[in-house]
């Protein structure tokens, strides 16, 4: 971070400074993935990366009209809503409808990501959430996306930007003063 006209920029390791929305996004979310990384291991900067790719920094439809930061699929019992998304089957990139959760805020969104992650599938994911960079990889491995360049992906949106610099809990002072999003 550093300071310009009396208030505080975030910036990644290139030391660009992040545009005032993407800034925005980070500081508004931050809160919620700290408590989260405190609560449940799982490294911020994944966290972090995989909303800024999945929604776009938080300005995707799903992200603004159903605070759905992660591209979280609708179950069969849970608020849906239908968008077209891309995925990729047998290593081609195809368009398609898929049913996505729909949440009241961005913290139950959090909260079902962390639920999701807790399940059997992703145990050698939470293994190695030490490392967020192997973090990625074995999400990728265990099916988190069909994206075959999803852990890269991610690699350089933590790398670009920093984020590991959220992963070691150091207390409150890394916590920006914001209420909890909604």
């Amino acid at each position: 971070m550093y300071r310009t006209g009396g208030r505080e920029v975030l910036k990644g390791s290139k030391g660009k400074a992040m545009k005032g929305e993407q800034e925005k996004f980070l500081h508004d979310l931050l809160p919620a993935v700290l408590r989260l990384r405190d609560r449940s291991g799982l490294p911020a900067s994944v966290v972090l990366a995989q909303a800024i790719l999945e929604s776009g920094w938080g300005r995707s439809r799903l992200a603004r009209r159903n605070r759905n930061l992660f591209g979280i699929k609708a179950h069969r019992r849970t608020a849906a809503v239908v968008y077209t998304t891309t995925e990729y089957r047998g290593g081609k990139r195809r368009r398609e409808k898929a049913r996505f959760a729909h949440y009241d805020s961005y913290d139950a969104c959090l909260a079902d990501y962390a639920r999701l992650l807790a399940r059997p599938r992703y145990a050698p994911a939470r293994e190695v959430a030490h490392d967020p960079f192997a973090f990625a990889r074995a999400l990728k491995r265990c099916g988190y996306a069909t994206d075959p360049r999803y852990a890269q992906k991610l690699a350089l949106l933590i790398r670009r930007y920093d984020l590991t610099q959220y992963d070691a809990a150091r207390g409150r002072a890394d916590v920006p003063s914001q209420p909890d999003i909604t």
